[in-house]
């Protein structure tokens, strides 16, 4: 008994292909994150003004926080990888056994 969605090999290597790129896309991106992160918590200490150091620091702070989501997402996308892998698996053991 099969559950969940009868992909064909192609459609699973597409799957496969686009989780690989948005993983990428993330990781890219949280290089990105990283060093704006670095740079406006350096330039708030530069800033005499405190309303525009405040304004600095709290970007980083959403920064930071844009990474954190960032990283719960690629751990999602990496899990359900993992889940649709097992279940392939699963799916090939039954069609290949005994008739």
């Amino acid at each position: 008994m099969k559950t969940g969605p009868d992909w064909g090999k192609e459609s699973e290597q597409v799957h496969r292909g686009t989780a690989e790129k948005t993983l990428l896309a993330i990781k890219e991106l949280k290089r990105y994150f990283e060093g704006v992160e670095k740079d406006l918590s350096q330039m708030s200490k530069k800033f005499s003004n405190r309303e525009i150091a405040q304004g600095v620091g709290f970007a980083a702070t959403g920064i930071h926080e844009a990474l954190t989501y960032l990283g719960i997402v690629k751990k999602v996308i990496e899990k359900t990888e993992r889940i649709v892998a097992k279940r392939n698996i699963v799916s090939d053991d039954e069609t290949d056994g005994p008739p």
